[in-house]
């Protein structure tokens, strides 16, 4: 296999459709995924009677997430965790924490006479500020500022073979929201640029 150089905007291309090489027929089916949406949906307890939450300054709140919507529609898996660093009322009345989140994409498709994979570790440093719903004590709002780090494969095997890594640094964000089924668990949706466009995932104050 040709190893290429470590710079970005050399990973290796499949080759160009016009080449008659047909488009992609079919993309990676990752069990992990599949186990990923069974603990989500398995968590979500049967609740009868929600009582009154909110983010906590001090604690940690950390679970797994699904992000869809990058890498030619690939759906990445991943976990986030944060701390809740301000107390309500410091810098107005939401609380500001900090943490950190990777998240694993992979794309692939054969042709003839070979297969290309790509794929793509997005790590951030993040910080969120949340805010509360007096009238829905139970949701809780938030918005995200966040520096992502991506460690980018690719590989192209059969003819041609050759592979390539790429890494680099960019500014991202999110605007989210968390129901808080009891005190210490919650179901999380998301809509972000940088690192991911749709998630749904869960978390658990520890």
């Amino acid at each position: 296999m040709q190893k290429v150089g470590r710079r970005a905007g050399i990973l290796p291309l499949p080759p160009h459709p016009s080449t008659s090489v047909p488009m992609p027929t079919s993309r990676s089916r990752h069990p992990a995924i599949t186990f990923a949406a069974v603990l989500l949906l398995s968590s979500l307890p049967a609740a009868t009677a929600l009582q009154a939450q909110g983010f906590a300054t001090g604690a940690i709140y950390a679970g797994p997430r699904i992000w869809t919507g990058n890498l030619n529609g690939a759906t990445a898996i991943g976990v986030q965790a944060e701390k809740g660093l301000t107390a309500p009322g410091k810098y107005g009345p939401g609380v500001i924490s900090a943490g950190h989140g990777v998240d694993w994409y992979s794309w692939d498709f054969t042709y003839p006479g070979g297969k290309y994979e790509y794929s793509v570790v997005p790590i951030q440093a993040f910080s969120n500020y949340h805010s509360g719903i007096k009238t829905q004590p139970n949701a809780e709002p938030y918005a995200e500022l966040a520096m992502e780090y991506s460690v980018v494969n690719a590989t192209v095997t059969g003819i041609g073979s050759a592979s390539a890594s790429a890494s680099g640094t960019d500014l991202a964000g999110q605007v989210g929201a968390r129901w808080f089924f009891t005190e210490k668990f919650a179901a999380q949706g998301q809509l972000g640029f940088g690192y991911g466009t749709l998630s749904v995932g869960a978390t658990w104050k520890f």
